[in-house]
């Protein structure tokens, strides 16, 4: 019985100093979690001003207008966060996708956007139209009565108006097309870039990713994206045609499909990536020599306003002065 006993006991006390270890390891575990969540909501001074100091210069490092414009912005585009899903809104949501949501805007930040361009604009209409309503008047010698000085006051307004609702729409497709002029200005480089990397011994993944840390420009911003959407577990060929259906060029399209293609069939990536940056390059000369060639067509209308009226002037301008003094002398009809 003794010799059953001994074993027991030890089995006993064996449990209990486990019980109490596992007690004590969950005891000391909640409070180093009660720790780091006091330290993460009530953080110390210094913490609280190092946080401080990088939200101020993350502030200060935007452009003045973005600093302005941005709150009110984002208050009135709150009210319109029910219809940001409307599909009257798809192509605007696509452009501000291409344009990389300058200011950080979204669909509902720039209807705010429009909104307010339309509220302070009509207000500067309005404001101006007792000042400029009287002076077309007395320019082009129209009559003073109530009737056309309302009807002028109210086409200055919503010629003010009109500018002020469709700014923000013409502002958004000249970054967009910016953008895309910089991403196919800097594509060539970022492709050879990563063909260097993968030949030095990186893979795919690595390569672009030193792409990345090595250029600057919406392009290796578009590329920092597809790599966070891989880290988070998405597939990397939906990553790079997401994508291509962000930026919408068709450079960066035949080359992700490219890049699918040499990935699914197991060929050459480096050969096909150089190709590809050939291609680039002669697609970026050929729309260079295009744009060279509408050059004179564009020129034809500075030159016929506003050079040649100069010419004329100070070629043919002595001679009519002469001219002048002459018939005054009575000497042209000697």
């Amino acid at each position: 019985m003794q010799t059953f006993a001994t074993p027991l006991v030890i089995a006993i006390w064996l449990g209990f100093l486990a019980c109490i270890g596992i007690l004590l390891s969950a005891r000391f575990a909640r409070a180093g979690f009660q720790r780091r969540l006091q330290q993460t909501l009530q953080p110390d001074e210094e913490e609280v001003d190092e946080l401080l100091e990088e939200k101020q210069r993350e502030e200060m490092s935007k452009s003045f207008v973005s600093r302005t414009l941005g709150p009110i912005t984002q208050k009135m585009g709150r009210r319109f966060r029910g219809s940001a899903k409307a599909a009257s809104g798809a192509q605007v949501r696509d452009m501000l996708e291409q344009a990389g949501h300058p200011m950080g805007m979204h669909y509902p930040e720039f209807l705010g956007l429009k909104m307010f361009c339309l509220l302070a604009l009509t207000g500067v209409g309005f404001l101006s139209s007792f000042v400029a309503v009287p002076l077309i008047i007395q320019l082009g010698s129209l009559p003073a009565d109530p009737t056309t000085n309302l009807m002028l006051q109210g086409l200055w307004v919503l010629i003010f108006a009109y500018v002020g609702f469709s700014g923000p729409t013409f502002w958004l497709r000249k970054t967009v097309n910016k953008r895309i002029k910089q991403i196919r200005k800097s594509m060539a480089d970022v492709v050879d870039l990563i063909v260097l990397a993968i030949e030095a011994g990186l893979g795919f993944d690595q390569a672009v990713g030193q792409a990345v840390v090595k250029t600057k420009g919406p392009l290796s911003e578009e590329l920092g994206r597809v790599l966070d959407e891989i880290r988070v577990g998405k597939p990397q060929g939906d990553a790079f045609r997401d994508m291509a259906k962000r930026v919408r060029m068709s450079e960066l399209t035949l080359l992700v499909a490219a890049i699918d293609q040499a990935t699914r069939m197991g060929t050459g990536l480096v050969h096909a990536l150089r190709l590809q940056a050939t291609e680039i390059r002669e697609r970026r000369m050929a729309y260079i020599r295009e744009q060279a060639g509408k050059l004179p067509v564009k020129m034809m209308l500075p030159l016929v306003f506003c050079i040649f009226p100069a010419l004329f002037v100070v070629i043919l301008g002595p001679a009519g002065v002469k001219m002048v003094e002459m018939s005054a002398r009575g000497e042209l009809g000697m």
